[in-house]
């Protein structure tokens, strides 16, 4: 009797997980060459960057295909691009772990913080397949002065899409198209706001 309570505890649980489907691992940033493309007159302002390590650890999980679901780093992978896309607009940029405070900001020469937030959905409308083909990814940068005090706030999303016949091994194929369009579409963003030229 111990015994087949035991199995269909087991059993139980493996048709759980059957139907909730499961977390695939995929890389939401790929090749980031489409983002190395400097402005012609770049601001004249050293930025810090802040992600902390808390948020590069996040992970997210969204919808895949058959049931089942993808898993991610959203900061960790944005981090890099969100990085070539600021270096693009100022002079320099310096990565941050935290908020500054008065002596990181003196000892950088900051004259901007920027703090990014990501949020991001995927589907499949495969019953078979699990990678998503259709991802998007929104990205909103809050900049500050040294003080806290909000100079300008943008938000874009990104969407990205991508055939079964393209993914190969490259699973998160759709997510890092989505990827390389917010960051584009961010740069624009910020590269046409009038509050960080002063």
């Amino acid at each position: 009797m111990q015994f087949f309570n035991v199995f269909r505890g087991v059993f139980a649980a493996s048709v759980i997980a059957v139907l909730s489907g499961c977390a695939h691992d995929i890389a939401i940033s790929g090749d980031n060459s489409a983002l190395v493309s400097k402005t012609a007159a770049p601001i004249n302002k050293t930025v810090g960057l802040v992600i902390t390590d808390e948020e590069r650890s996040k992970e997210v999980v969204t919808p895949g295909g058959g049931g089942d679901k993808v898993a991610y780093k959203p900061y960790r992978d944005l981090e890099l691009p969100i990085y070539l896309e600021l270096s693009n607009l100022f002079k320099d940029v310096v990565k941050l772990n935290a908020a500054p405070d008065a002596a990181t900001v003196q000892a950088k020469n900051l004259s901007y913080v920027v703090t990014p937030t990501i949020t991001t959905t995927s589907h499949s409308p495969s019953l078979l397949t699990w990678p998503p083909t259709d991802f998007t990814v929104t990205l909103e940068c809050t900049v500050t002065d040294p003080s806290g005090k909000v100079v300008t706030q943008k938000s874009v999303t990104g969407s990205g899409h991508a055939e079964f016949s393209e993914f190969k091994r490259n699973f998160g194929l759709a997510a890092q198209r989505a990827t390389v369009d917010a960051v584009q579409k961010m740069q624009s963003a910020m590269q046409d706001s009038v509050e960080l030229q002063h």
